[in-house]
């Protein structure tokens, strides 16, 4: 019989870190586990939840938990409910440390065994009452998975989470989705036409470091940039590629869900983030066949060999960018060499196979099963 895990995510958008949710839950064997996802009962988490409906998950709402006394009294609801239905496992996804706090706290007082996976750690100024409440809560918790060595080391070096409670889990890229050719007129769309097509697929936010990616762009104007994604900073990046003259080169494409096509009718994928957890976009384009021009930061440098399966420059350094850019758009044997090492190394390290097997041997060995 199927063993029961509850899966949860405060998430309320569909990004990187809840589709490699999805991806678990897809992926796991149905014979040994039968997966439940929580989400807050708010807008925005219904996508979340459609998604896993299709996969065959059951998708349960729950009152939202937030941080401070009002998230803690509703844990303890939470907790009273996991004492009545025994999940063999918790399982909380979060995209930062204080993600999913009060979930995982249930789980700990109901005595389930508990797994958080931390996708991200921010810049963010973590309050002393904070700091001792996590890890409070770390010593309660059964395992960790960071989706990064560099997030494990920082997990347990700045945030003093038990180190041997932690081990890394990478993201995954589904290969199949990679390979087809760009539909007709996708890169006249783009505005390649002629020309080379340099991509990035990010959110619109401080964190990803696009105007480093503009100020890049100004140099280069032989080339044109498309560039993929939603978020707060769009109004002032179309001002500030207005400013550079940029308007003609670089297009703002907002949300798109035909990403492996974008991928097939672009040069290069650049990514220049100032911080990543694991990054699933610089996987896709790996994973696609793509030469990656990417930020020198943790976890990207545990995806990509500098020089190898790509190109790495230190984060913030827009010439650096465009002397990266500007190699190795002008060299067609660079751009195949990087992008055939990349898929090569996506295919050895990075399948779904790979992370699913490696959670599922996690819950084996919490609930003393020896078929993991």
């Amino acid at each position: 019989m199927a063993r029961s895990i509850y899966y949860y995510t405060d998430s309320r958008e569909l990004g990187g870190a809840e589709l490699s949710l999805l991806m678990l839950i897809e992926g796991i064997d149905r014979e040994r586990w039968a997966p439940t996802l929580l989400l807050d009962e708010a807008p925005g988490s219904e996508a979340i939840g459609e998604r896993a409906a299709e996969l065959g998950a059951e998708v349960r709402y729950v009152a939202p938990m937030p941080l401070g006394l009002a998230g803690a009294r509703r844990a303890t609801g939470l907790a009273r409910r996991l004492r009545r239905e025994r999940p063999a496992i918790f399982h909380t996804h979060m995209s930062w440390p204080l993600a999913g706090k009060w979930a995982l706290a249930a789980a700990v007082l109901a005595r389930v065994p508990s797994v958080g996976t931390v996708q991200l750690i921010p810049e963010f100024r973590l309050e002393r009452s904070s700091f001792w409440q996590l890890r409070v809560l770390a010593h309660g918790v059964d395992r960790y998975a960071a989706v990064s060595r560099d997030v494990a080391d920082e997990l347990a070096q700045r945030f003093r989470w038990p180190a041997e409670r932690i081990e890394v889990v990478y993201n995954a890229v589904r290969l199949e989705r990679f390979g087809a050719s760009a539909p007709p007129g996708l890169r006249e769309e783009l505005g390649g036409e002629g020309r080379p097509l340099v991509l990035t697929c990010a959110r619109l936010d401080e964190q990803k470091g696009h105007d480093v990616l503009l100020r890049a762009a100004a140099e280069l104007p032989g080339a044109a940039f498309a560039l993929a994604g939603e978020g707060p900073l769009r109004a002032e990046l179309e001002a500030l590629a207005a400013e550079f003259g940029l308007s003609d080169r670089v297009r703002f494409l907002g949300r798109r869900d035909d990403v492996p096509a974008l991928l097939a009718a672009c040069d290069v994928f650049a990514l220049p983030s100032l911080y990543e957890g694991s990054s699933l976009a610089v996987l896709e384009a790996m994973a696609a066949r793509r030469a990656v021009v990417s930020s020198a930061i943790g976890g990207t440098e545990e995806l990509i060999e500098d020089g190898r399966s790509g190109l790495l420059v230190a984060p913030g350094d827009s010439e650096a960018l465009r002397g990266a850019l500007e190699r190795a758009l002008g060299d067609a044997s660079l751009r195949e060499a990087l992008a055939a090492a990349a898929r090569e190394r996506v295919e050895r390290d990075f399948t779904p196979e790979a992370m699913v097997s490696a959670n599922e041997r996690i819950y084996a060995e919490l609930i003393g099963d020896g078929r993991a």
